[in-house]
């Protein structure tokens, strides 16, 4: 049986009224310029032919998300989207702008808007324009998670087909100083990753029964770069983006739904503003997700041997249903 298969017309389906359909969501996690991960991890899952029912996504997963659900899940978007990075990387978002942005919002009476309004037409010129509606998306159905700072929780989009697509990523990826807060509707918000940075939750409310989740989670493991303020901040920000994976995957499991967490991991530390590893992170995601694919598979075979060993053979059932033929018709076997 092919991995992530959702059963054919031939085999058994739920027939009680609270059987939930099979769905598998993809759930795409933030993690900034190592978001490249995540797509050559696309391309190992569609040259396999896993096709999601719905994408989950948050900070650069969300910008992902967006792209597979305006152009479709294909390795022809996949192209698409590589041109979006080579073209950021030559010069859209030069580490200029990132520092030049932090230093404007660090100056007391200073506001400005100029990264937002750049992010804005960077991405209609590659197709996500500020008209464009998640009803419009001809791709997998898409829901995107930010946070609700007014309101202290997260704000999913997609939910409402009015929902603008291109606010919405912005929103799910505005991490100050870069991007400030800003509003959609009632709501203040920023980067998704502040309450749900791998959206396992999201996709269970969405009725997913499977999740494949490409988690760019990457903490350092040592101590020694814990030095004066912004080291130990960074590593309270690890310990509570930690926590949060940790009660998601635990609900997914309390519910009966199998995560499969692929950790797309970097070795090399890249800053916020470096675009320069692009290519190489996707050859590092591919090969990773290759790599999870044929554990996925091994697993696979293993449990249908096992299955396939537990159950009798056709001679030893054929054997079973001679002896218990035999006993009914044998002498005052039914009498009382």
């Amino acid at each position: 049986m092919p991995l992530f298969a959702k059963p054919s017309e031939s085999q058994e389906s739920p027939t009680t009224e609270d059987a939930q359909p099979r769905k598998l969501a993809l759930v795409l996690s933030g993690g900034g310029p190592r978001g490249a991960l995540q797509v050559g991890a696309l391309r190992a899952l569609m040259e396999e032919e896993i096709v999601p029912d719905f994408l989950v996504g948050t900070s650069i997963g969300a910008i992902n998300g967006a792209f597979l659900a305006r152009y479709g899940y294909s390795l022809e978007t996949l192209d698409k989207m590589i041109d979006v990075w080579d073209s950021s990387a030559r010069g859209d978002f030069a580490p200029g702008d990132f520092i030049l942005a932090m230093l404007r919002s660090m100056l007391l009476g200073i506001k400005s808007n100029s990264y937002l309004e750049q992010a804005r037409a960077f991405y209609a010129r590659h197709g996500i324009t500020p008209d464009l509606r998640f009803r419009d998306l001809t791709g997998p159905r898409l829901y995107i998670v930010a946070t609700d700072l007014k309101h202290y929780r997260p704000a999913i989009f997609g939910e409402d087909p009015d929902d603008p697509v291109l606010d919405s990523m912005l929103a799910s990826a505005a991490i100050p100083p870069w991007i400030p807060p800003f509003s959609i509707g009632e709501r203040l918000l920023i980067d998704g990753g502040a309450v749900s940075d791998v959206p396992i939750e999201p996709a269970l409310r969405h009725g997913a029964t499977e999740i494949i989740a490409l988690d760019l989670f990457n903490p350092p493991l040592d101590t020694t770069n814990m030095k004066g303020v912004t080291g130990v901040l960074n590593r309270v920000i690890a310990t509570m983006e930690n926590r949060h994976i940790e009660l998601e995957l635990e609900l997914a499991r309390l519910k009966g739904v199998t995560v499969h967490r692929w950790k797309l991991k970097y070795e090399q530390h890249i800053p916020m503003w470096d675009l320069s590893h692009t290519h190489n992170l996707i050859h590092v995601g591919y090969e990773t997700a290759k790599a999870y694919l044929a554990d996925e598979t091994k697993r696979l075979e293993e449990a249908e041997a096992l299955a396939a060993a537990s159950r009798p053979s056709p001679l030893m059932r054929q054997w079973e249903a001679w002896l218990e033929r035999a006993r009914e018709l044998m002498p005052g076997r039914h009498r009382k």
